[in-house]
Parts: structure tokens; C-alpha cells; sequence
């Protein structure tokens, strides 16, 4: 073999050489990529069904608090309810309290010989809201029943009475009711009036 034709064989040999490391660098970037390619998209799925799972522990949180909202709606429903039967039974209860609650305002004393009268008390609209308003009883029982029993031994002396008491001056009006006019007991003025006295007694 000549040197020339030596020569040549090793040139291409070496054109051999370097086109199979071309070709395995070429594969082997190929397989890098390729590896790279397929951990990005396990990295993906990865995220992917993390971001997921979130989504759905979402879904289940807004689900439970739509619940919960409407569970708190209802409550408050049944408060107003409740509310509103409360308010309406309070003004049952006030109403009945006026309406069985009595102030009595008795003048004079049963004796023999005197009737009892009564007399229905009511404030007249406004007149504590007047500068020369005198109070004769607190303001506060005039939403009840307020009912004058007076002790006189006729009618006009027992308007008079209450008259001297209840009056515009203090705001207070009245009138007669229809209660029965009743006379007092007699029988302990009798048993005192026949019990000797303590000096009789004595001599």
C-alpha cells in the first residue's frame, strides 16, 4: 500500500469517526430533550392534578358554606317570627295588666249613715305638659284603671270631694261609674258603741 492510499483510508476513517460521534451527540441531545420534555410534563400533570384537587376542595367549601348561608337565612327567619310573636304577646300582656290593674284612691271612712260612691279618674290628654302642672298621684298609673271610692252620705258631697281633689288644676278628670253604691257594715260601729268604756270599766 502506498502512503497516498494509507493516507486516504485514514482520512476516511476519521470522516467515519466523526460522523458517528455527530450522530451519537446528535441522538444523545435528542434523549436529553426528550427526558427533559417528559419530566415537564409529569411536573405538569403533577400540578395539575394538585390545582385540581384544590378546585374541588373548594367546590365542597363553597358548597358547605351555601349551606351553611342558608341554614343562617332560616335562622333568622324564625328569630323575626319569634320577634314578632314576642312583640305581639307583650302588648297582649300590657293590654291585659291595663286592663285588670285597679288604683283605688279611697277618700273619707265608712261610718253609719254614709254610701260609697265611685268615680272613674282619668288624665286629661296634655296636662302634665303644662307649666303649671301640679301632680296630685305619679303619672305612671294612669294607663291603668284609676277608680275614686268616695265615703259621703249623699251624691253632691261626694262629688265634692273628689272634686277638691281631682280636678283640672291637677290635670285629672273624672265621672261617675256604674258600680253599686254600698253602705258599710254597721255591726262593729254598734259592738263599739255598746262596749263600755275603759274608765266605765274601771269604776
Amino acid at each position: 500500500m502506498t502512503p497516498s492510499a494509507a493516507h486516504a483510508g485514514g482520512a476516511d476513517d476519521f470522516v467515519v469517526l466523526m460522523s458517528v460521534l455527530c450522530i451519537g451527540a446528535t441522538l444523545l441531545f435528542l434523549a436529553v430533550r426528550f427526558a427533559l420534555i417528559l419530566a415537564r410534563g409529569r411536573e405538569l400533570e403533577r400540578v395539575a392534578a394538585k390545582l385540581k384537587a384544590e378546585r374541588d376542595a373548594l367546590e365542597v367549601r363553597a358548597n358547605e358554606l351555601e349551606a351553611m348561608q342558608a341554614d343562617v337565612e332560616a335562622q333568622r327567619a324564625v328569630l323575626a317570627e319569634l320577634e314578632a310573636e314576642r312583640l305581639v304577646l307583650g302588648r297582649r300582656g300590657r293590654k291585659r295588666t291595663a286592663g285588670s290593674r285597679r288604683f283605688i284612691h279611697e277618700i273619707g271612712r265608712p261610718e253609719v249613715g254614709r254610701l260609697l260612691f265611685r268615680f272613674t279618674l282619668s288624665m286629661i290628654p296634655g296636662a302634665m305638659q303644662r307649666p303649671d302642672a301640679k301632680a296630685v298621684v305619679h303619672p305612671a298609673i294612669w294607663p291603668f284603671r284609676n277608680e275614686a271610692q268616695v265615703w259621703s252620705t249623699d251624691y253632691p258631697a261626694a262629688q265634692m270631694l273628689t272634686r277638691s281633689i281631682f280636678n283640672e288644676t291637677v290635670g285629672v278628670t273624672f265621672v261617675s261609674s256604674d258600680a253599686e253604691k254600698a253602705t258599710p257594715d254597721p255591726a262593729p260601729a254598734a259592738t263599739a258603741e255598746a262596749a263600755p268604756a275603759p274608765g266605765a270599766a274601771a269604776s
